[in-house]
């Protein structure tokens, strides 16, 4: 397969691959990145007059597509490895955004109750609440503190928005292995194999990766504790969000919830 991909091509032309660079990647198979912009734009509304709040930017999707619709995002984000991809998509884009890097923890003392909207994407990443750059293990408290947080910069009135694992993965028993068809990105050949299993019994979910630049295998793991949408419902009720469900957004590859704070 071959993609024409400016923001891809940058990150394999930048050096060696990380963590940052296999998203980029993987987003590759599961998002049009135009498409979904256009979904959740569709359940933004009208850009003028809105503020949003994008907790998580990582590398700038979706909050680059929003801000060249017009949209006022604040980027923020607590790893420094995914705002150097975010700084370098937006200047591929032409885009003149400084994403802001702020722990989740801190949000609340610089943001609270400021924004119509907070949203936070990337496959549930509130499992990994406090443990992305150190590969630990969050557990559920962790991550309904995470949420939390977020949610407390939401004024009285606006909308949260947040992604979760699809229901049929979660419920899947057996592992899920995916061997991707080889890409050809600019001047670079890739390869990624992808392995996600969940231990029912420690409540373990582990996401394994391998990625191959150009002839050179590099491989990643993470590990975290899995989330079911009623504990998500659970959490999100119980940070003072009304009208909680999950609500279809054309182009998103995951689960969506969103919630209105009183």
């Amino acid at each position: 397969m071959t993609f024409s991909d400016a923001r891809v091509e940058a990150a394999l032309d930048a050096g060696d691959p990380d963590i940052g660079t296999l998203w980029e990647l993987c987003m590759l198979f599961e998002f049009d990145r135009e498409e979904t912009a256009d979904g959740i734009a569709r359940w933004l509304g009208p850009a003028e007059g809105l503020s949003i709040l994008d907790c998580a930017c990582g590398s700038g999707f979706p909050a680059l597509e929003l801000i060249r619709r017009g949209y006022d995002v604040t980027c923020t984000d607590g790893s420094e490895l995914m705002l150097a991809h975010f700084r370098r998509n937006a200047g591929v884009e032409g885009l003149g955004v400084r994403p802001e890097l702020v722990l989740w923890e801190d949000l609340p003392r610089r943001y609270a109750g400021q924004f119509d909207v907070v949203m936070n994407r990337g496959g549930g990443n509130y499992i990994y609440a406090g443990a992305w750059d150190e590969e630990g293990l969050a557990d559920q408290s962790a991550m309904a503190e995470a949420i939390g947080q977020w949610v407390a910069c939401v004024r009285p009135g606006g909308r949260f928005y947040v992604d979760i694992t699809r229901a049929e993965d979660l419920e899947r028993r057996e592992e899920q292995s995916v061997v991707h068809p080889t890409l050809r990105i600019g001047r670079h050949t890739v390869d990624i194999a992808e392995t996600i299993s969940i231990d029912r019994s420690s409540g373990i979910r582990t996401w394994w990766s391998s990625l191959t630049v150009d002839g050179t295998e590099r491989t990643f793991q993470r590990r975290s504790r899995y989330l079911r949408h009623d504990q998500l419902v659970d959490i999100l009720e119980g940070c003072g969000l009304t009208d909680v469900r999950k609500t279809p957004v054309r182009g998103e590859y995951y689960d969506i919830y969103t919630g209105v704070r009183a």
